[in-house]
């Protein structure tokens, strides 16, 4: 039995560049990091939508809650529009980042105008929505306020297909 359990674990971890374990592990920290990015930046962007200087001081968990509650009609009245705005702005932040092609493909096969219109809206949209990001970025110092946005950026927009690529490198390996 242990016999067994050690050749399963020598064939997960033969080379560190082409280890499965590592790349499991490095998968799943990635879709962990992507999923708590995509908070805080909805989190910014309800922020920008209210008018507040805040800054984010913890991953609210609750807000994958907010969809659920928009729906069901179970939201603050004065917060409906700044969930809404959090989370178009993550849609369109990864419809950017993983099926702009797509989307303009889609779109364009019912209005070529409208899908150039939609891709240059979502860029410009993704684009503000990096200076909420900014804004509400904790830090007395500029650079450290836009290295925190960037690498909230970047997770967010490059996380998934990374944490999942990983992950399925990691199978492929095994």
């Amino acid at each position: 039995m242990f016999d067994n359990i050690r050749a399963h674990a020598g064939r997960a971890h033969r080379k560190l560049n082409n280890s499965p374990a590592i790349m499991w592990f490095l998968g799943a920290l990635v879709l962990v990091l992507w999923a708590c990015a995509t908070i805080v930046q909805i989190q910014t962007s309800e922020y920008l939508a209210l008018g507040a200087n805040q800054h984010v001081s913890h991953v609210a968990w609750n807000v994958f809650l907010q969809p659920y509650l928009l729906v069901t009609g179970q939201s603050p009245a004065d917060q409906q529009t700044a969930w809404m705005y959090g989370w178009i702005v993550e849609a369109f932040t990864l419809i950017v980042g993983l099926a702009l092609a797509v989307a303009f493909i889609k779109i364009g096969s019912v209005n070529r105008v409208l899908a150039k219109i939609f891709v240059g809206a979502a860029v410009l949209l993704v684009i503000l929505n990096s200076w909420a990001d900014f804004a509400s970025s904790p830090g007395s110092n500029d650079l450290i306020r836009f290295l925190v946005a960037l690498a909230i950026g970047l997770i967010v927009t490059c996380g998934l297909p990374l944490g999942v690529g990983l992950i399925e490198y990691g199978c492929e390996q095994y």
